[in-house]
C-alpha cells in the first residue's frame, strides 16, 4: 500500500501542478499587472519543476513495484550500473524537490521586500525573476552531485560540481537584491 499511496500522492501533486500552470497562464494572458507578481512567478516555476520531475519518481517507484511483486529485473543488484540507475532516478526527483519546497518561500520574501522597498526599481523584479528561473534550470540539472561516490567518470563529476557552484550566482543575486531593497526601505 505504501507504493500505491506514493503514486496517488505524486498523481495529486502532478494534477495540482498542471492546474497551477494552466491557471497562471490564463491569469498572465488576461491581466498585465499580474505578470508583475513575483509570488505568482515562483508558483509557476515550482509547478514546472513538479511537472518535470514527478513522472521520473513515478517511473522509479513503478519499476521497484514490478521488481518486488513480479520478479522483473529493472534493478538487478548483480549489475552495478542498474542500481546506480535507481539512484539517478531518485535524485533527479529529490534534488529539484528542495527547490519545489523553497521557491514559494523565495517568492513570498521577494514580495515582502518589494512591498517594504521605497524604490520603483524594475531591476529588482527582473533580477529576481531571472534568478529564480536560473535556480530552476540549474537546480534541475545538478542531481548528480549527490552521487560522487558511485564511480562517476571525471567529466561527469566536473560537470555536476561546476553547475553546483554556478547555482550560487543566482542565489547570491537574489539575496543581494533583497538586501538592496531592504536598504531602501523605511524598516
Amino acid at each position: 500500500f505504501l507504493m500505491f499511496s506514493l503514486h496517488l500522492a505524486g498523481l495529486s501533486s502532478l494534477f495540482g501542478a498542471i492546474n497551477f500552470i494552466c491557471t497562471l497562464h490564463w491569469i498572465f494572458s488576461i491581466n498585465i499587472s499580474a505578470r508583475m507578481s513575483i509570488v505568482l512567478w515562483s508558483y509557476l516555476f515550482t509547478s514546472i519543476l513538479l511537472l518535470v520531475t514527478l513522472p521520473v519518481l513515478a517511473a522509479a517507484i513503478t519499476m521497484l513495484l514490478f521488481d518486488r511483486n513480479f520478479s522483473s529485473a529493472f534493478f538487478d543488484p548483480v549489475v552495478w550500473w542498474v542500481v546506480i540507475l535507481f539512484q539517478h532516478m531518485f535524485w533527479f526527483f529529490g534534488h529539484p524537490e528542495v527547490y519545489v519546497l523553497i521557491l514559494p518561500g523565495f517568492g513570498m520574501v521577494s514580495h515582502i521586500c518589494f512591498s517594504l522597498s521605497m524604490t520603483s526599481d524594475v531591476f529588482g523584479f527582473y533580477g529576481l525573476l531571472f534568478a529564480m528561473f536560473s535556480i530552476v534550470c540549474l537546480g534541475s540539472s545538478v542531481w548528480g552531485h549527490h552521487m560522487f561516490t558511485v564511480g562517476l567518470d571525471v567529466k561527469t563529476a566536473v560537470f555536476f560540481s561546476s553547475v553546483t557552484m554556478i547555482i550560487g550566482v543566482p542565489t547570491g543575486m537574489k539575496v543581494f537584491t533583497w538586501l538592496y531593497m531592504l536598504l531602501n526601505s523605511n524598516v
